[in-house]
């Protein structure tokens, strides 16, 4: 990300997360697709999705090869709309995306949503396109989300993507996915099935200007989300991440993650997807840990647990009890547990309840499970230890009559050992 961030950074020593002013992009009054057409699937779908999902502003279509669409006036470029719209759509062949987004910030619009692929996910020439756009964003002043971006959504707002199945209804959870496909086929219909529904979706595409970090920082301090939840592939300003992410949980929205790329790879695959890298996995743990940041397994887990944060508010303390018929589901799973607390002692940070002394609870010290001694039950038991039990005689092999006719009666019968073939060293049994 260029442009803008170089300008963010530069603000001084001022450690306070800069909001960005996205209202433009997810409730505008008036927005301008410019590319628009009923025979592309991305620009005509996502008009009929914006018409039939609630918007209720003005919408101008752009396209020289077209006089009308929809009912509307055709316009040969965004300079001839006759007002300036608080969104330009861009759905163009990607060496004209410049040239639009260019003449759309000196028209004053606020916004630009670059759907174009092609940029540096795909090749050398789209990464020179790529950072020519981010320069032109930041010298005309306009944001720019993309490009290579499925689209944004706002339940309370706009819906502006050509994959949404279904219109939203509101929600309280915010999600901001590096991946497009999954921020809308996966994320949103997975949620939409279990009636769990979102405020804002954001497809970051490949973060030209705006990027991750900025989408987290806005939803945060919106009323109307209550946990943002993110799908991260990488991050090219960490730092600033954990800012932005350390700031929304102590202001008391939790910012829940599920992060790719722990394996070479994913990597890979996330490189040529997106066109971003995703840095060492145990230092994105490290940065989670510090700045409170939950991550998550999978888009499941990452479900359940919004769900859980809309529904409930936040834990007055850490004196939690988990109850349960056996250890087992008791228990994190491999990989998920925490360390052990100092004020807990003992393996795992089980240990005495406060006050387990005065009520007589005899939980042993220290938390771990009392040995047993080995020694014989006749002898007086070691302080701390608890008499080993009376080994049982063992048992005589059991006699079986044979089923079969003829059968030998004599012959015993091990149990788990086959009758019918002896147990010879690789034998199929």
């Amino acid at each position: 990300m260029a442009g803008h961030d170089a300008a963010d950074a530069a603000t001084g020593a001022d450690t306070t997360p800069t909001i960005p002013a996205l209202d433009p992009l997810f409730d505008p009054e008036s927005v301008a697709v410019v590319g628009a057409s009923p025979d592309s699937f991305y620009s005509g779908n996502l008009v009929e999705n914006l018409l039939n999902y609630g918007f209720d502003g003005t919408l101008y279509p752009v396209n020289p090869g077209r006089d009308e669409v929809w009912g509307r006036r055709c316009y040969d470029d965004i300079a001839d709309v006759p007002t300036t719209v608080d969104l330009a759509v861009v759905s163009v062949p990607r060496e004209y995306v410049v040239d639009v987004v260019t003449t759309a910030g000196e028209r004053g619009v606020p916004a630009a949503l670059v759907l174009t692929a092609g940029f540096a996910e795909a090749d050398d020439e789209g990464v020179e396109l790529e950072a020519r756009l981010a320069d032109a964003a930041a010298d005309a002043g306009i944001r720019v989300v993309g490009p290579n971006c499925i689209g944004v959504m706002a339940s309370r707002g706009a819906t502006l993507t050509s994959t949404c199945s279904r219109n939203p209804e509101p929600g309280r959870i915010g999600l901001v996915s590096q991946s497009g496909a999954l921020a809308f086929t996966t994320f949103f219909e997975r949620a939409a099935d279990r009636d769990l529904h979102f405020s804002h979706i954001v497809s970051t595409g490949n973060e030209a200007d705006l990027g991750l970090t900025d989408y987290v920082a806005y939803l945060a301090e919106q009323d109307t989300v209550d946990v943002v939840c993110t799908y991260v592939e990488g991050v090219d300003d960490p730092e600033r991440f954990m800012r932005v992410a350390e700031r929304a949980t102590r202001n008391g929205t939790p910012v829940l993650t599920v992060k790719i790329g722990q394996s070479d790879l994913a990597e890979d695959a996330t490189l040529s997807h997106t066109g971003s890298l995703t840095g060492s996995d145990a230092g994105w743990e490290a940065a989670f840990d510090q700045t409170g940041v939950q991550r998550v397994p999978d888009i499941p887990d990452l479900l359940s647990r919004a769900t859980a944060h809309t529904a409930y508010d936040a834990p007055d303390s850490d004196r939690v009890c988990i109850a349960s018929t056996s250890g087992g589901p008791a228990r994190p799973p491999p990989g998920h547990a925490p360390p052990p607390d100092p004020r807990r002692p003992g393996r795992g940070g089980a240990g005495r309840a406060p006050g387990a002394d005065r009520v007589g609870v005899p939980v042993p010290r220290g938390g771990a499970r009392p040995r047993r001694d080995t020694a014989s039950p006749a002898d007086p038991p070691r302080a701390g230890r608890v008499p080993a039990k009376p080994r049982a005689k063992a048992r005589p092999p059991r006699v079986r009559p044979s089923r079969r006719p003829g059968g030998d009666t004599d012959r015993p019968h091990w149990p788990g050992v086959s009758r019918g073939r002896p147990q010879t060293p690789g034998w199929r049994h």
